[in-house]
């Protein structure tokens, strides 16, 4: 029990992250849609920050801190790239599926608040893998690949509000092959950094607006 009674325990946090996952997706259907992004946000980086002050979590098992470079450089590099072209692809065949070719960019406000809510989303998902995996201990869970698992774990319990979010399922598939994407790059890396740059990436490359996505998905049987 110390494991979630203590302040300075990983477990402590992680019962204060899910409470919240339920409080906040309870609350956005009261908020207006413009102060949304500012809730999701607070809470993506305030509680890892608050966990992290108070010693809950390890910043090297978060990604955060004592990173190996060579690993990310020789593997991790290779890897995100990988990810991101396979983004832009798919971003070709949508455009051509819609024929939006001609749409215009997003403007460069919209591309910088979607790489900050992308570091705000990939810092909570890496508390919630490192905090998972310094648990397993304490409950002496005993399994093979143990960050594995916790990676895993940690993507159950960060996708609802992550789906919450989101409106629309074009949005919400987009942002579930994020998870999957930056989850295996941190398996291979544990490198919160490359992961926030891939999912960043990822989300300018294939975000789009709702409306658009109708397009994509009305142009598709035509074909």
């Amino acid at each position: 029990m110390a494991a979630f009674t203590s302040f300075h325990a990983p477990g402590f946090w992680l019962v204060i992250a899910l409470l919240g996952i339920v409080v906040v997706v309870a609350a956005r259907p009261f908020v207006p849609a413009r102060w949304r992004g500012l809730l999701f946000a607070g809470f993506w980086i305030g509680l890892p920050y608050l966990a992290l002050i108070a010693g809950g979590v390890s910043p090297r098992l978060m990604g955060l801190l004592y990173i190996d470079w060579i690993t990310s450089l020789r593997l991790g590099v290779g890897l995100a790239l990988a990810l991101i072209a396979v983004a832009a692809v798919a971003r070709l065949s949508l455009r051509r599926t819609g024929e939006t070719g001609s749409a215009a960019a997003p403007h460069w406000t919209a591309a910088l608040a979607t790489i900050a809510l992308s570091g705000a989303e990939e810092l909570f998902w890496s508390f919630l893998r490192g905090a998972v995996l310094e648990l397993m201990p304490a409950l002496q869970v005993s399994v093979q690949l143990p960050l594995y698992w916790s990676i895993w774990i940690a993507a159950v319990f960060a996708l609802p509000l992550s789906l919450a979010y989101r409106t629309g399922g074009y949005a919400r598939l987009v942002m579930l092959a994020v998870l999957v994407m930056t989850s295996i790059l941190f398996f291979y890396t544990r490198n919160f950094w490359l992961c926030w740059v891939v999912h960043a990436a990822v989300l300018l490359l294939l975000d789009m607006p709702e409306e658009t996505a109708a397009q994509v998905r009305v142009a598709a049987p035509q074909r």
